[in-house]
């Protein structure tokens, strides 16, 4: 792991700025998401971090994780029911449902999580190596789809 990269010092700084720019936004997601009661009282949202810290789940997918649970508090989406089994979630979450009238909202807050500029694709990779999919991008974006886990699509982008 890592031999593509060790002789094209090009690629090492664009990695550095990008474990950068993670754990800088997984700090502020932190902070957020303590001054939240409704994220630090709720059983569910406590055990997926507390998960996260105990897999060592790297701060991309940790600043996911908080989006999904802040927007689910503030109502951009729904969550499917939660389940324990990280094999068949992402860390607990096996899906979620964006509300129609909150997709501009909800698109905005996870976009924002990203370095601009954000290349679709990018977006879409994040997603699904976190194995959370909606049939087609737009109609997961708008509401109109689901966004489910899907253990074989993170497994395939791992």
């Amino acid at each position: 792991s890592g031999a593509h990269v060790k002789n094209r010092p090009d690629m090492q700084r664009r990695a550095r700025m990008g474990q950068e720019h993670w754990l800088n936004e997984v700090r502020r997601m932190r902070g957020h998401w303590e001054e939240r009661e409704e994220c630090r009282s709720n059983e569910a949202f406590r055990w997926q971090v507390e998960t996260c810290a105990q897999l060592q789940i790297k701060s991309q997918h940790e600043c996911i994780l908080r989006a999904l649970q802040l927007a689910a508090t503030d109502g951009l989406i729904t969550p499917l029911p939660f389940s324990q089994d990280t094999d068949q979630s992402f860390l607990g979450w096996t899906g979620f449902q964006v509300q129609q009238e909150q997709a501009q909202e909800f698109r905005r807050r996870i976009e924002s999580l990203f370095p601009a500029p954000l290349p679709e694709n990018t977006l879409h990779t994040a997603f699904r190596r976190a194995g959370l999919v909606p049939d087609k991008w737009t109609s997961g974006w708008l509401g109109m789809s689901p966004f489910r886990f899907s253990l074989q699509t993170r497994q395939h982008y791992r």
